[in-house]
């Protein structure tokens, strides 16, 4: 394991809070995506003491979407939370886009081993927030990341070429296979997610403005990736997504 493994009271590390769970009477769980050792599990003592005079400060520091300073101590997998000063800017993401944000954190949780630094994924995370904050379109920044997140930890695929390295076409229609990548589509493999060439070209950059078949291909196609490297039950917050726009 990298240098989390260290104790490293001292040293401070910036860092997201991605998932809090309650720990014992007072004290929580709190999952850290940290710049320099990618996801690192800490205990928070204290961090829901406060009854009727009210929430900690320490729980009020430790919100999801504010970048943080903190320092640990400790070995193993699960260390002691030892200071956090709020060093950037806290994003108040409102309604759905709080719940994108969720969605984020989640993904984050799932797919990152602990102690395995990711440190462009960190900032491409933080530009994310940012972006959500901005009133960026929710689609093409979840799109993105999606993408971001899938190559870092190692499930990528090749938007370039298809799996006999072929380039893509933007009117060829490929099916998505999770060890292989893009292959022409035909009808020995009809069950697999189809997309258009254009969508895989789109999904390059997610910058330039599309038709909603483009967006709709892109989404199930990214969730069809995700979802074969997670095959337990749906993300909650993927729920909390749908309740959402049923509501609205």
């Amino acid at each position: 394991m990298a240098e989390a493994s260290r104790n490293s009271r001292d040293k401070f590390h910036r860092a997201f809070v991605l998932h809090a769970r309650p720990f014992r009477n007072t004290s929580q769980i709190i999952d850290l995506f940290t710049d320099d050792e990618g996801r690192v599990s800490v205990v928070a003592r204290g961090a829901t003491r406060g009854g009727a005079r009210g929430r900690s400060p320490l729980s009020v520091q430790l919100q999801p979407f504010a970048l943080l300073q903190v320092s640990w101590s400790g070995r193993g997998e699960l260390y002691t939370l030892n200071r956090t000063e709020v060093v950037g800017r806290s994003y108040s993401l409102q309604g759905r886009r709080t719940l994108c944000g969720l969605y984020a954190n989640e993904l984050l949780v799932r797919l990152l081993h602990r102690g395995d630094p990711h440190v462009k994924l960190f900032e491409q995370y933080g530009e994310l927030l940012h972006s959500l904050d901005s009133g960026g379109d929710e689609a093409c920044l979840l799109r993105a990341f999606e993408v971001q997140l899938l190559n870092a930890v190692g499930f990528g695929f090749d938007l370039q070429i298809d799996c006999a390295g072929v380039p893509i076409h933007s009117d060829q229609v490929y099916s998505y296979h999770p060890e292989e990548g893009m292959m022409p589509f035909s009808s020995s493999n009809e069950k697999a997610v189809t997309v258009m060439g254009k969508t895989l070209e789109w999904l390059r950059t997610t910058e330039s403005k599309v038709e909603k078949r483009v967006m709709q291909e892109a989404k199930y196609l990214l969730r069809s990736a995700i979802d074969y490297h997670l095959p337990n039950d749906m993300l909650e917050s993927r729920k909390l997504i749908a309740q959402y726009g049923a509501l609205n």
